[in-house]
């Protein structure tokens, strides 16, 4: 907790130090930068908003492969599904038949 708000105050007073310069420098380039600025920052949007959505369905597939290939049984104690891999109900900590 301590290491996140030491990092947030970092970069707020970085951001502090670095504003009125980049600001004075859009200010003195002109509309030209600004459009160019914002054609590169909507362009790496959408690169990582697609290759997001890319590495999700891949996350998909490898859990629904993992997830056919482990056999399931009931809980004897409480009746949930799960993972017949010897460790014992994830909700109540019954031991699960084999």
């Amino acid at each position: 907790m301590r290491q996140d708000l030491v990092l947030a105050s970092l970069l707020a007073g970085m951001g502090v130090a670095v504003l009125p310069g980049v600001l004075t420098f859009y200010l003195a380039a002109g509309p030209s930068v600004w459009l160019a600025t914002g054609a590169v920052v909507a362009a790496t949007g959408l690169v990582f908003a697609y290759s997001a959505d890319d590495a999700d369905e891949a996350d998909e597939a490898d859990e629904a492969a993992d997830a056919s290939t482990s056999p399931k049984v009931n809980c004897p104690e409480c009746g949930a599904r799960a993972v017949a891999d010897g460790t014992g109900c994830a909700y109540c900590g019954a031991a699960l038949p084999v």
